[in-house]
């Protein structure tokens, strides 16, 4: 029959004292290593009863360009003021693409830049009128004033399009750009606005518009 022997050796003192130090400095590490973990770990979380749309100071807020309620009050509406002079002072610019006057966290320059060479003239170069006939030409101070004095200009049913598509753009580009789009064409009506223009073939490109 096969028997299993526990054998027992006497350990000297301080090969014992050697042992309990090890095992000493074994926790010690240990405790170390997970008080290190614990504080890296983050050590506030977000309350079920915060709501979008309201400034708060919390790490896991996060506002979203996509989601305007998430932003904070009145960013959305890129506003610049109600005359020049005030929107200079605000730091705005005139956005040809955008027809008005925003502020840089509603402006993608690189785009709006590219939108002015996407034109039939000279340059990519678009054209613009005062009168529904074409005949009255603008330029491009001109119409920025209109944002102070108010009215309107007429453009091609082929601008209308193309400021559509680049609007396409700068929703998708926003994900990367980080960028507001402002109010009166974040919205489902500039969107079957624009439907009705892109698949509607008559009348012709050069058909003059409104804006």
């Amino acid at each position: 029959m096969h028997q299993d022997y526990a054998f027992s050796l006497p350990l000297s003192s301080s090969l014992y004292t050697c042992l309990l130090c090890v095992a000493l400095c074994g926790l010690v590490l240990i405790g170390l290593v997970i008080s290190k973990r614990l504080h890296v770990l983050p050590t506030t979380r977000s309350s079920p009863s915060l709501s979008y749309g309201k400034a708060v100071t919390s790490p896991a807020y996060r506002p979203d360009v996509y989601r305007p309620d998430t932003l904070l009050p009145g960013l959305s509406i890129c506003d610049c003021g109600k005359t020049i002079e005030e929107a200079q002072r605000r730091e705005c610019k005139y956005d040809a693409l955008a027809t008005a006057w925003l502020p840089s966290y509603c402006r993608d320059d690189e785009l709006t830049a590219e939108f002015g060479r996407a034109g039939p003239g000279r340059h990519g170069a678009w054209s613009y009128f005062a009168d529904e006939a074409g005949k009255l030409a603008l330029n491009k101070t001109e119409i920025a004033i209109l944002g102070e004095s108010g009215g309107s200009f007429w453009a091609s049913r082929r601008w209308h399009i193309v400021h559509c598509l680049f609007y396409w753009q700068k929703h998708t580009r926003m994900r990367q750009t980080g960028l507001v789009m402002e109010e009166r064409f974040d919205s489902i009506h500039h969107v079957k606005h624009c439907s009705r223009l892109i698949l509607n073939p008559e009348p012709d490109h050069f058909f003059m518009i409104e804006v």
